[in-house]
């Protein structure tokens, strides 16, 4: 169907414009790339029923040389770099959290790292290329790391233990910890009720989450909060692995759920500062997008340009 969709839309594109040319095209989806081939992990089926075979979209509308497929978080960092060359539209979209004075969306000097929940955890890391002033993003599968606890003795280790060890016992016969896609994301969502509910035989999704803790259920909202804890737990380490000044939490969920993220943003806060690692947690500014816009498809469209003028 995905290959079919380009032919029709090729033919319909001749038919209405003759003589019309691609110049650039790119393409973005939630998969694995693996040389000519990307897996998109949320289509249903085996292995072979997700995968596209890059080489075999019509190249009328994907030409060869100047055309690219990436990972949807792979398009938001473009996007993140786009935006950022008006500091006004960086201002508009996203506002910092915390951080440093003088700290920017887009580092000039130093890494950033782009992360976004949906229906799994997505990310990509922004390289700043320090002698050439550029910037290269690299997709990674950081949501597919496993969560860990803080120890006995710190004061929120029994809560976190419950979580854990109840999503391990639901996906991993109690055998590994979690990966953060299983506690920050949609699913992760239900997987957080569930777990302090202490059960998943009554069937619900994020949706109805999310409505019943806008509507003061104490129990969802509280499941809310810690999807958001492991999402900044990921984030840290995400920054400090990988020397990163500014992380950008994306995507429509960050707009939608602004009112708790305002609400909670202090232990965000705390969570993210609370580590061993003193040397770089002042140094990082956390943003959060704060108004609408897609960043996946403004970075595809960035990247589609560049195709037009550049042999890749």
């Amino acid at each position: 169907d995905f290959h079919n969709l380009f032919d029709k839309l090729s033919q319909e594109i001749a038919s209405n414009v003759p003589g019309a040319q691609c110049v650039g095209s790119s393409v973005a989806c939630a998969g694995l790339r693996k040389e000519d081939t990307v897996q998109v992990m949320n289509w249903k089926g085996t292995s072979e029923d997700q995968t596209i075979h890059i080489s075999k979209i019509n190249q009328k509308l994907f030409p060869y040389q100047h055309s690219l497929m990436m990972n949807d978080l792979e398009a938001g960092g473009y996007g993140i770099i786009s935006l950022a060359q008006d500091k006004y539209k960086a201002n508009k979209y996203f506002k910092k959290l915390w951080g440093p004075r003088g700290g920017q969306v887009l580092s000039d000097f130093y890494n950033t790292a782009i992360m976004a929940m949906g229906s799994g955890l997505g990310s990509a890391l922004i390289l700043s290329e320090r002698d050439t002033r550029t910037h290269v993003v690299i997709p990674t599968e950081s949501g597919y790391l496993m969560t860990s606890s803080h120890r006995e003795k710190h004061s929120k280790y029994n809560d976190q233990m419950k979580t854990l060890n109840f999503v391990s016992d639901v996906y991993f016969k109690g055998q590994l910890n979690p990966p953060f896609e299983d506690l920050a994301s949609g699913h992760g969502l239900v997987d957080d009720y569930y777990a302090l509910i202490g059960s998943n035989k009554t069937k619900t999704d994020a949706s109805e989450i999310v409505k019943k803790a806008k509507n003061g259920d104490i129990t969802a909202k509280t499941a809310m909060k810690n999807h958001y804890i492991y999402f900044t737990k990921l984030a840290k380490q995400f920054a400090y692995g990988l020397n990163c000044r500014s992380i950008v939490m994306a995507l429509s969920n960050q707009v939608s759920n602004k009112w708790l993220i305002d609400e909670i943003q202090n232990e965000l806060e705390a969570e993210f500062k609370d580590t061993p690692e003193w040397r770089t947690v002042d140094q990082v500014s956390v943003y959060s997008q704060v108004e609408d816009v897609n960043v996946n498809i403004v970075g595809t469209t960035y990247m589609a340009h560049y195709c037009a003028n550049h042999k890749l």
